[in-house]
């Protein structure tokens, strides 16, 4: 479980600050501090989904949804950027959830 839940951390993270390289930024050290703090928050979205789905015996799409929608709401508030960081977390917490599901 321990592996999974990395890995799935890793790539979620990987992945979703990957999407944010064509993005502007009034200035390169706010774009730097932008993709650090949503690598951060995405690896440790991808990297609960997991266990949580596996500790409350949940199926892992359910809780994949839920906690990416939720774990997004922060972000989306602060930036008043709603559509895309929702449905990032979204997808993301969607795919985790699906992984989780065909690996267990």
């Amino acid at each position: 479980m321990w592996l999974f839940a990395v890995v799935a951390g890793l790539v979620a993270a990987v992945v979703d600050t990957a999407v944010m390289i064509p993005l502007e930024f009034p200035t390169g050290a706010e774009k730097r501090e932008a993709m650090t703090a949503a690598f951060v928050e995405r690896f440790v979205l991808g990297f609960v989904i997991g266990p949580v789905a596996a500790g409350l015996d949940v199926n892992g799409v359910a809780i994949g949804a839920t906690l990416g929608l939720a774990a997004s709401l922060g972000p989306a508030i602060i930036t008043k950027t709603w559509a895309p960081i929702l449905a990032m977390g979204l997808v993301t917490g969607l795919g985790v959830g699906i992984a989780y599901q065909l690996v267990y």
